[in-house]
C-alpha cells in the first residue's frame, strides 16, 4: 500500500489548527460546502462538495483514532481505491506555530493509481492555502459555533 505525506507550518497555536480541523461549523468554510459528523471514535463523517451542473460529491468515513490537539484518523467507507485513510498529526512548535502532517494512505501499489496520489497531493496543497487564508481572516471561531 502507498501513501502521500506533506508537512505545512503555520503560525498558530496547535489548539486553533485542531479546531479549524475537526469542528464541522469550520470546516465549512475552507474544506467542503457541507460537513456532518463531530469526531468520535467509531463516529461517521460526510463532505459534500456542490459543483454546479456536475452536481453533489459526498465522501463518507467513520473516525478511527482521535488525540486531542496531537493526531485525527480518518478511514473512507466508498473510495474507488478501497480502504483509504487520512491521517492528521498535529505538532506545537511553539506558542503560536504549530505543524499539521497530512498522511493519506491505503492506496494499491498498481501504478495505475498514481493519478489519485498525485491528486490527493496538489487538493491538499490546495486546501492548506484556503486554510491559511480562513485562519488569517477569522481570529475568533465563536462566531461559527453554534450555542447550546
Amino acid at each position: 500500500m502507498r501513501e502521500t505525506r506533506s508537512e505545512f507550518e503555520f503560525d498558530e497555536p496547535v489548539e486553533r489548527l485542531w479546531q479549524a480541523t475537526t469542528v464541522y461549523e469550520v470546516l465549512v468554510h475552507w474544506l467542503a460546502d457541507e460537513v456532518r459528523g463531530r469526531p468520535k471514535v467509531g463516529g461517521e463523517f460526510s463532505w459534500t462538495w456542490h459543483l454546479g451542473i456536475e452536481g453533489n460529491f459526498t465522501t463518507k468515513g467513520t473516525y478511527k483514532k482521535i488525540e486531542p490537539g496531537h493526531e485525527l484518523v480518518m478511514e473512507w467507507k466508498d473510495h474507488p481505491a478501497g480502504d483509504i485513510y487520512l491521517q492528521l498529526i498535529f505538532d506545537s512548535l511553539g506558542q503560536k506555530k504549530s505543524k499539521l502532517t497530512i498522511v493519506n494512505g491505503g492506496f494499491p501499489s498498481s501504478d495505475a493509481f498514481n493519478h489519485w496520489l498525485d491528486g490527493i497531493r496538489e487538493g491538499w496543497e490546495h486546501q492548506v492555502v484556503t486554510l491559511r487564508k480562513f485562519l488569517a481572516e477569522n481570529p475568533d471561531f465563536s462566531k461559527f459555533l453554534k450555542s447550546p
